[in-house]
């Protein structure tokens, strides 16, 4: 029985990890947090006293694929929906809003630094 998502981990090279945290705690709003002292370099993102997002440096011979995967992209539940459209704009950040048939919710989408699809979820 699947409870929730645990987490979503991205894998990238040092300094796409370092955009990919910058760009979800400043843009997206998650804070970095406690991180178990693992052998490679990485961060965890949280949604209060949640970890949600793992950012990680590759490793030769882990057993990830070289390919690219099939993800599309993370949502996220989020509040203030036109304090968001403001900071997005005064950033610069690309973002596209599509709405939710027969609901009043919005969604924003947007891309992190290493191209991944994030999607904002607003309700009323």
């Amino acid at each position: 029985m699947i409870l929730s998502i645990n987490h979503i981990q991205l894998v990238a090279e040092k300094d796409l990890v370092l955009k990919l945290k910058d760009f979800y705690c400043n843009v997206v709003g998650l804070t970095e947090g406690f991180r178990p002292a693992f052998e490679r370099f990485g961060f965890w993102l949280y949604i209060g006293e949640k970890d949600v997002l793992h950012l990680i440096t590759p490793k030769e011979g882990d057993g990830r694929s070289p390919q690219k995967s099939s993800f599309d992209h993370v949502a996220f539940k989020t509040g203030d929906y036109q304090g968001v459209l403001k900071k997005l704009k005064t950033l610069g950040i690309p973002f596209e809003e599509k709405p939710i048939p027969g609901m009043a919710s919005h969604q924003i989408f947007l891309r992190d630094p290493a191209g991944n699809r994030v999607e904002l979820n607003f309700e009323d």
